[in-house]
């Protein structure tokens, strides 16, 4: 039996209209009542993640920062920090590359500086706070996650190829939608997450159910018997793995557990 349930946030759970589907609230309820865990795992961090889902937050458990944190009921359960001598390098690797704007994600704030045009705007209509500072390398905080902004539209082979020739092996980095690179520690992505999280559950990859859209799920997904891709992801991520549910514009999340979870067990 199905026990613990994984759900990519945008382009998964989340519409374009930026809600989650009508029927989420009743599906967490009757799971929560039967035992089973469902939980929302997103490269957001904690603000703009939780914020989707009001009250019901309070309650939740969250995988944020694409595995760098973990929360439970508002409060971090895991975390894993990049030394602070490995965020210098990189903010060294990143600015050589044109057009790529860093991002410092800690546990006191989340640290930018001015960029790119591009980057400013985007800025500017940021899903959660952010602490403008002169200089990234004198920030005085914990960071767990290294983000960059890139808009040149070839975002693998512009920023994520050279820095992952520069910090495989050191380094979890992850494309996150078409216009971000997360980089966290080695010890640090979604699918190590849901690992720690099984562990803690006593729950099995063969009761596991995972739900993404893009490749930075891969890891979560590899770590769950069910696979479900949405139908509005990338074909190559719809050819790698066996199940399928409709688009995140069309409730897919809570369509499949539905009928694979709570009709199927007859929950109540």
């Amino acid at each position: 039996m199905i026990k613990l349930i994984a759900t990519d946030l945008d382009g998964t759970l989340i519409n374009n209209k930026r809600s989650v589907p009508e029927d989420f609230e009743q599906v967490w309820n009757i799971l929560n009542d039967n035992g089973i865990v469902l939980l929302a795992a997103s490269g957001r961090d904690y603000s703009g993640a939780s914020g989707f889902f009001g009250p019901m937050a309070e309650k939740m458990m969250f995988i944020c920062d694409n595995g760098a944190n973990i929360y439970d009921k508002g409060k971090v359960i895991e975390t894993h920090n990049i030394p602070k001598e490995k965020v210098h390098a990189m903010l060294g690797e990143i600015h050589k590359i044109e057009n790529a704007d860093p991002m410092l994600c800690g546990t006191k704030g989340t640290y930018v500086t001015a960029g790119s045009p591009a980057f400013m705007e985007k800025m500017a209509n940021h899903y959660s706070p952010l602490t403008w500072v002169d200089n990234l390398y004198e920030i005085d905080d914990d960071i767990f996650k290294v983000s960059v902004y890139d808009a040149t539209g070839d975002i693998k082979n512009h920023t994520y190829l050279p820095l992952v020739e520069k910090f495989r092996g050191e380094n979890t980095i992850h494309m996150s939608a078409n216009i971000w690179v997360d980089i966290m520690d080695k010890t640090a992505d979604k699918g190590l997450a849901i690992q720690s999280l099984q562990k803690m559950f006593e729950v099995t990859k063969e009761e596991t159910m995972a739900f993404g859209d893009f490749y930075n799920d891969e890891p979560l997904l590899k770590n769950a018997k069910y696979a479900f891709i949405m139908e509005n992801a990338p074909d190559d991520l719809k050819e790698k793995y066996p199940y399928r549910t409709s688009s995140n514009n069309d409730s897919g999340v809570t369509k499949a557990i539905w009928e694979w979870v709570i009709d199927k067990y007859n929950l109540k």
